[in-house]
């Protein structure tokens, strides 16, 4: 007869279940870049630019990087390379992003070290810092829709530079992410409460023979709710109204030589979904809520999608495509999401023919 206690488990080593508390565990990232270089690089003099364009942009993927920085990184390899040494050098990050595609790129951001080296160049320039030293790393990881949302910012700001760089009549002027969130002229008072505008991106650009335009950025992931979009609009309605808006918009298009400046601006609007009808579906959405709005500011808001976007030949082409709809050119009688005329109304290139 076998003895069959060995092959029984003792109470100490029996597989425990994690309880609530401990699921908070599971939560880290699965895939972990491992670093490439052991040994610290030499700091090469465009470092202090590539870290100004993470520090903007908050997070960055290096096809982006290599893309607005062509002059010095002129291959991938080259790139990676660079990367690499700032990476030894603690001056870039990795974002741990809770995802388990093996695909999923090396996310970088700026370290509390690289910080540091930008308040120094800021420093020998005679400018001051006026920002806290702490970094965007997080021991939780980061959520995988936070990090697609910026990174989604980041490459529609980085196309926008691009048309620029490629036409004689336009010039990009300014351009502002983190910035805007801690400005006192996006303080507004809605229904006798006070809050704040975020806008997710900001940029000032000249076009020969037609002045200057200031165009507001927001991304929609079709994560908010019809309220939470009517509210994020009523924000913006009130803030058009103030005389906040007014000043803030005069002083920027003074600060930039305008001959005459006038309060005005565009909010540009490009939703992402699952697939193109859900994006279609999403924009009628978005066009009903936006019909609610005052008819002054109804007619500066714009909306394209993310699938228009990736159709575009040419990553040059962003806003001199005609793939822009105009609120403006949308009757009241469209203006209901079950209609689907829509696909009907001409669109637009936000920099002009």
């Amino acid at each position: 007869m076998t003895d069959t206690t060995t092959n029984r488990q003792t109470p100490s080593s029996k597989r425990r279940s994690l309880s609530v508390w401990e699921l908070p565990k599971l939560l880290q990232s699965v895939r972990h870049h491992r670093k490439t270089l052991k040994k610290p690089g030499r700091e090469r003099p465009h470092f202090r630019a590539i870290l100004a364009f993470v520090h903007r942009n908050r997070f960055v993927v290096a096809n982006q990087i290599q893309r607005r920085f062509a002059k010095y990184l002129k291959s991938d390899r080259t790139t990676r390379r660079h990367l690499a040494e700032m990476e030894a050098l603690e001056l870039l990050g990795l974002a741990d992003t809770n995802n388990t595609s093996p695909l999923w790129p090396k996310v970088y951001f700026v370290t509390r070290r690289g910080l540091a080296a930008l308040r120094q160049a800021l420093h020998e320039q005679g400018q001051e810092w006026s920002e806290s030293l702490k970094d965007r790393r997080r021991s939780e990881g980061q959520s995988a829709q936070h990090i697609l949302h910026e990174l989604f910012i980041t490459e529609f700001l980085l196309m926008t530079w691009e048309t620029a760089q490629t036409r004689d009549d336009v010039q990009i002027l300014t351009m502002q992410r983190r910035s805007l969130a801690k400005h006192k002229a996006f303080k507004v008072v809605v229904c006798g409460r006070p809050t704040s505008l975020h806008p997710d991106g900001m940029f000032l650009y000249r076009q020969q023979g037609k002045g200057m335009m200031c165009c507001f950025v927001e991304l929609d992931l079709d994560s908010m709710s019809v309220k939470q979009i009517a509210a994020k609009l009523r924000r913006y309605q009130v803030w058009a109204e103030s005389t906040r808006a007014t000043t803030y918009l005069n002083d920027l298009y003074e600060r930039h030589k305008a001959t005459a400046p006038v309060a005005s601006f565009r909010l540009l609007v490009v939703a992402r979904s699952r697939n193109t009808n859900a994006e279609y579906r999403r924009v009628q959405r978005l066009v009903s809520v936006a019909a609610k709005c005052s008819p002054l500011f109804r007619d500066r808001i714009w909306f394209t999608t993310a699938g228009q976007l990736q159709e575009i030949p040419e990553r040059c082409n962003t806003l001199k495509d005609r793939i822009w709809l105009r609120m403006r050119d949308v009757p009241p009688f469209n203006q209901d999401t079950r209609s689907n005329s829509l696909l009907m109304i001409p669109r637009h290139a936000a920099f002009g023919s």
